[in-house]
């Protein structure tokens, strides 16, 4: 990867010293039609075209190994276990290998690197999630290129954080989301830069990069799942959400989509009685924005500020994709809802902007959770 206004010749001078472990665990990639027509996993089919590709063998790519899951699966079907599996598999294998490639469907890909990118504490390599939406059986397809550059991006370790590799962009996996369904540009993040962009020569911006950690690699496996996301409907029925509030017994954490800047129909009694409700039992909730750009300001607005004060937090500029593993992440960690409160406002790994600061200018540092009260649970495994 070469910085803004350089050429590309200078891109893979060393990188057949490197070696990247390519894990498949599914996806449109390595699928081929049925007898039906329908696209079906085909065990075997893509480590196969993987190893008889001719550009494999070339001074400028890297070696590899390809490790192909037992089960090849869909990413639909893809959840919290899936990612901890994918987390032990490169924590197993860090010292072996330079960088690493994770190849599954596009449907959840955005949940899965934003999963790991919080997982892998002290990340100092860089981990590239990557797919196609046009299988490698098809002539025509994008399967090819996203693979070959997320094997080159994995070696050069300049990146030492989860990316996730696209058609042209090599963007943040927790500032990802997919935005297209059937476009081959299928991957955006909104409200970060790429962190470099492929066209006659891959163009990086460093200065967007996450800083090399200085501890240790440590993968927190914990994962809390017991969160569910709203999305506000005009019109929708408030009394059905306080429902599900007063009776749930095992709900952590509630992500409300809202409108605009975090505003909601403040005149409605059940809505923010159902706020009420959830803060009372130990219920985190966190305000995100509909909007595809931008983020929560719940100050803005006379709606926001009541919800605020009901004890609803603000998740800022974070995708549903980011905030949702971000707090399966923290609630995994911690018991005591102040400690997931404090650190849902502070920037981890990248996937949220801070206020008052340049963060189109400047590299993110990655934050190791360290835990402020001594009644918190903290999982170290």
């Amino acid at each position: 990867i070469v910085s803004e206004g350089k050429m590309a010749a200078h891109l893979n001078v060393h990188v057949r010293d490197k070696t990247v472990l390519v894990l498949y665990t599914g996806g449109t990639m390595g699928m081929k039609p049925d007898l039906y027509g329908s696209l079906a996993p085909s065990p075997g089919y893509l480590t196969r075209k993987i190893n008889e590709l001719p550009e494999i063998g070339r001074d400028d790519m890297p070696k590899f190994v390809v490790k192909e899951y037992e089960n090849l699966i869909d990413s639909s079907c893809m959840g919290p276990e899936h990612w901890v599996q994918i987390a032990t598999d490169i924590e197993e294998s860090y010292d072996d290998f330079n960088g690493f490639v994770v190849i599954m469907g596009t449907d959840t890909m955005a949940y899965a690197a934003s999963a790991l990118s919080f997982m892998l504490e002290n990340l100092s390599k860089t981990v590239v999630f990557t797919g196609s939406q046009i299988p490698f059986a098809q002539v025509y397809n994008d399967a090819r290129r996203n693979l070959l550059v997320s094997m080159i991006v994995a070696a050069t370790c300049e990146f030492p954080e989860v990316c996730l590799c696209f058609n042209d962009k090599i963007m943040r996996g927790n500032r990802a989301v997919k935005v297209n369904s059937t476009g081959l540009d299928a991957f955006d993040t909104p409200n970060y830069p790429p962190l470099a962009m492929l066209a006659c020569s891959i163009t990086s911006r460093k200065e967007l990069v996450m800083t090399q950690p200085t501890g240790e690699l440590q993968v927190k496996k914990q994962l809390d799942s017991k969160i569910l996301v709203i999305k506000l409907v005009p019109g929708f029925s408030d009394d059905s959400l306080l429902t599900l509030v007063t009776h749930t017994t095992s709900l952590r954490a509630l992500v409300l989509e809202m409108y605009g800047t975090g505003n909601g129909p403040s005149n409605r009694g059940p809505l923010l009685e159902a706020v009420q409700k959830a803060r009372s039992k130990g219920i985190i909730v966190v305000a995100l924005t509909q909007c595809v750009r931008g983020g929560v300001s719940q100050d803005t607005y006379t709606m926001g500020r009541e919800f605020s004060n009901a004890g609803v937090i603000s998740g800022g500029d974070m995708t549903t994709e980011a905030c949702t593993t971000k707090l399966a992440y923290l609630c995994g960690l911690f018991t005591n809802e102040e400690e997931i409160i404090r650190y849902m406002g502070i920037n981890l790994r990248g996937e949220l902007s801070v206020e008052g600061k340049g963060h189109l200018n400047s590299a993110s540092t990655q934050h190791s959770i360290v835990p402020i009260s001594p009644s918190a649970s903290v999982d170290t495994a």
